[in-house]
């Protein structure tokens, strides 16, 4: 689906589900390609965590405007009494001012690293509930195909109990079957109908839930178009997809590349602190050049002023004059503090290294675990789906023998009651595996 003709569609569809929801049309179609990127333009909490990536770009112009011209006009009005009949002077002046920065070194800037850890820690955590959120909507969308076709299946197997019902009743009529046959036979009518009741009330839940994360109005019809399940990829390639996708090892990476760089900069100790303030004034102007440190970063500042009125004329008007200060403090031995804030740093950047190693590690382990529970889920409902259907081959040749008068009623209660029990068990391994898929899915940062 192109970006123009997603975005159309995504942007009427609101309206498309009002106006099902009103006039009580046709349920809207939906597929899963459109539900994921659906997900991921309108979820609200998708939404909030952009925002918040947009917090902190501001954050960071911020933080990069010392490097762009900064203009101000200051005004000041001085007025003091000076005698008892109440003359008071009064002198206006006014300057225009303008400075900025033009480069630093040495370590980084502290506010720029403190901006650039809280930006990142934004865009992971965004990466984060966007792989959560598209997970939910694929088990939810998969989950309720799976009980469109369970209701399917008990629907038929309530219909196989009507009739066999209805067969009862004849047959009690004609005095061929006891009362107790006939009221067996609605039970496993009624069972089956509390059943679809019970389907549908959570297939209710998942639709009203699925409309939530793909951020479109709730309790409105809607019917998916999809496909089963299926369960094609090799494990090897699952590792690999989660340790290229997993944001927990992206966000180590770099921590990992900011502690290589405090390393880096310790020899910045070592250097001689240097200022320079130098300037000249001629007249309303002046001019000056500032080499200072703030923090452990050295930065060279430019500035400015122009006076547009002064309250006094200085003596030196007509005359232009310069200054100079510079200052250089060498260091020569701070007893061991250096070496060991250097022992310090180095010990943190090999822990970093031996914490992604090992969360590398954690994080395979992990995801060979969730594909073993995969395939194990896979098997079981697989087998689960045969135990049910010998129970209900064993369930229609008890019925038989019943009716012929060679079976236990109580035998038959048995049987009927097992053949329940393993469906039930059936439709919830199914739900199981879909459940473990999506899970797999998530730490794999993997979707269509």
């Amino acid at each position: 689906m192109s970006s123009i003709t997603f975005r159309w569609f995504a942007g009427i569809l609101p309206v498309l589900l009002a106006f099902s929801s009103a006039t009580r049309a046709e349920p809207v179609q939906l597929t899963l390609p459109y539900c994921l990127e659906t997900a991921v333009e309108f979820n609200r909490e998708l939404i909030q965590a952009r925002e918040a990536i947009r917090q902190q770009e501001g954050n960071r112009i911020v933080v990069r405007s010392r490097f762009q011209p900064h203009v101000d006009l200051t005004a000041n009005y001085d007025a003091e009494r000076t005698g008892i009949e109440g003359r008071t002077d009064d002198q206006i002046a006014s300057s225009l001012r303008f400075s900025q920065r033009l480069f630093e070194y040495g370590p980084d800037f502290a506010e720029e690293v403190q901006m650039r850890s809280q930006l990142r820690q934004a865009v992971y955590d965004y990466e984060g509930k966007v792989y959560s959120t598209l997970a939910s909507v694929w088990e939810t969308f998969h989950l309720i195909l799976l009980q469109d076709q369970q209701i399917a299946i008990r629907r038929q197997s309530r219909d196989n109990f009507q009739a066999t019902y209805q067969r009862q009743l004849e047959r009690f009529k004609s005095q061929l079957a006891t009362e107790n046959d006939v009221l067996n036979a609605q039970l496993s009518v009624l069972s089956d109908s509390l059943a679809i009741n019970n389907l549908q009330r959570d297939q209710f839940s998942n639709k009203m839930k699925l409309l939530r994360l793909i951020g479109q109005p709730i309790g409105t019809e809607i019917r998916l178009q999809g496909k089963e399940v299926t369960f094609s990829i090799d494990q090897d390639r699952a590792v690999e997809l989660a340790l290229h996708n997993s944001v927990q090892v992206a966000l180590s990476m770099e921590s990992l590349k900011e502690q290589e760089r405090v390393v880096r900069e310790i020899d910045w100790e070592y250097s001689p602190d240097i200022s320079l303030n130098a300037g000249v004034q001629d007249g309303r102007r002046n001019a000056q050049v500032e080499l200072g440190k703030r923090n452990q970063t050295w930065g060279l500042d430019i500035s400015s002023e122009y006076a547009l009125r002064e309250v006094q004329t200085p003596e030196f008007r007509d005359q232009a004059r310069w200054f100079t200060q510079l200052e250089a403090r060498i260091p020569i031995f701070e007893g061991s503090s250096r070496l060991g804030r250097e022992m310090l740093e180095r010990a943190r950047l090999r822990q970093d290294q031996m914490q992604l190693r090992d969360l590398r590690s954690s994080i395979e382990l992990q995801v060979r675990q969730a594909f073993q529970s995969v395939l194990e889920a896979e098997g079981r409902q697989r087998i689960q789906a045969e135990r049910v259907r010998i129970e209900g081959r064993r369930l229609t040749i008890n019925e038989i023998l019943k009716d012929k008068g060679q079976a236990d009623e109580n035998l038959l209660e048995t049987v009927r009651q097992k053949f329940f029990t393993e469906q039930d068990r059936l439709f919830s391994d199914q739900a199981t595996y879909i459940q473990r898929i999506a899970a797999l899915r998530r730490q794999m940062g993997f979707f269509e």
